[in-house]
């Protein structure tokens, strides 16, 4: 009798069986191992992510970031053990490997988390591969807070965005800016800085703008190596800077000629009237402030905060006024700053005393428009920021910064997660 075709390829069907079995043992191998492995690697990235940020904001707060980064990577399943090794670095450590920072990066101000994980194989063994390595890392940027001259020391700062004539010289009489130079916020192309008459002379070590300088011949004595335009703006509203935070004292009191600290909301001006002088302290006014003709004000060690109202010091009037002296500290914040007029204020401050006034301190003013007809024979010790400033007067302007008696703002910290 003989055999069946079919019964000679039960053997065959064994062996395709067999190695179909092989196939998907494969393919089940690899799905669990392979998903071991993506697991792992998310999970290792997480860990580094924030034990990046972590390490960051402990060092912009004067902590040890190198054991807050290893507790936070630890907490997260991530330590120095057999099965994983974390290493943090400064970027400039030769052993960082920090790459994609910007060109003008610096690179001490960089935090590198490396993770190192082992995940050890269930299946993938049978073929000989025990173990598979993953590698991340993460980098932050941690800057801490710090103080600096506002808007980079310049002397006059106009910081309208867009308008035209943002700084403006006119008038028949000299101004001389020393110590440092006028900045020009504005983009308007033709005339962010403005002047049209030659009748006096503009003095200054720098002038720079953003948009377009007009000028007349023979106006301006500023060397040709700082006289620029296209320069880079600063952002409106600023942001850069962390404004003043002073607690307002409260009450109205006065002892004879001379005023007390406090807030002065009533009259019809401040200060009221008989009075020639300022104690030392924080004023915080909801008036205008005015001096007229003929009146004098005195004042040192005093803080002007113009919460509502405009400011006036007219011609012939006798002004000396001098905010705490700088440089600033721990003890002394606001050392260096004289008058701050917040950006709710969108009023006006006009200075033009007679020859025996003196101002001394910061004026800081970003919404405002900031009119210098004359400063006397003392001068103006300080910094000049409004909105848009006019130095058209018809009395001598003088102008000088010396960052040691002006008030440098606070910088805020900076924690940014760069990849």
């Amino acid at each position: 009798m003989k055999k069946s075709i079919h019964s000679k390829e039960r053997g065959q069907a064994l062996v395709i069986i067999a190695l179909a079995a092989i196939g998907l043992f494969a393919f089940a191998a690899l799905a669990i191992d392979g998903s071991m492995v993506f697991s792992d690697r998310r999970h290792a990235q997480n860990a580094a992510d924030t034990a990046a940020l972590e390490a960051a904001l402990t060092r912009v707060r004067g902590g040890s970031w190198e054991s807050e980064g290893l507790n936070r990577a630890s907490s997260n399943g991530y330590a120095n053990d057999a099965d994983s090794t974390v290493e943090l670095y400064l970027c400039d450590n030769p052993l960082a490997t920090c790459e994609g920072l910007p060109a003008d990066a610096i690179p001490e101000e960089y935090i590198q988390v490396k993770i190192t994980s082992d995940v050890k194989m269930l299946f993938a063994r049978v073929i000989g591969r025990q173990v598979t390595t993953n590698r991340v890392q993460a980098v932050a940027r941690a800057v801490k807070g710090k103080t600096k001259p506002m808007f980079d020391g310049h002397a006059v700062v106009g910081l309208a965005p867009h308008d035209c004539k943002a700084v403006k010289y006119q008038g028949n009489a000299g101004t001389t800016v020393t110590g440092s130079g006028i900045f020009v916020n504005s983009d308007c192309p033709s005339a962010a800085f403005f002047n049209n008459s030659s009748a006096a002379k503009l003095k200054a070590p720098c002038l720079q703008s953003v948009g377009g300088i007009q000028y007349a011949a023979d106006a301006l004595d500023i060397p040709t190596s700082c006289f620029t335009d296209g320069a880079a703006a600063y952002n409106y509203p600023p942001d850069n800077i962390v404004f003043p935070n002073i607690i307002c004292p409260s009450g109205e009191s006065s002892s004879g000629s001379t005023l007390n600290p406090g807030t002065y909301t009533s009259g019809n001006k401040f200060p009221p009237s008989g009075i020639t002088s300022l104690s030392p302290g924080v004023y915080c006014v909801e008036n205008d402030f005015v001096v007229n003709g003929g009146e004098s004000l005195n004042g040192s060690n005093v803080i002007i905060i113009m919460k509502n109202g405009d400011v006036s010091f007219n011609g012939g009037a006798t002004i000396n006024l001098s905010g705490p002296e700088g440089p600033q500290s721990e003890t002394n914040p606001y050392g260096g700053l004289f008058m701050y007029m917040p950006m709710e204020n969108q009023g006006t401050i006009s200075i033009n005393g007679n020859s025996g006034s003196g101002f001394t301190g910061s004026i800081l003013a970003p919404a405002a428009d900031i009119t210098i007809d004359g400063t006397g024979d003392g001068g103006f010790e300080g910094q000049i920021i409004g909105y848009t400033v006019d130095l058209s007067g018809t009395s001598t302007v003088k102008i000088n910064y010396d960052d040691s008696k002006n008030w440098d703002a606070p910088v805020p910290p900076q924690v940014e997660f760069k990849h």
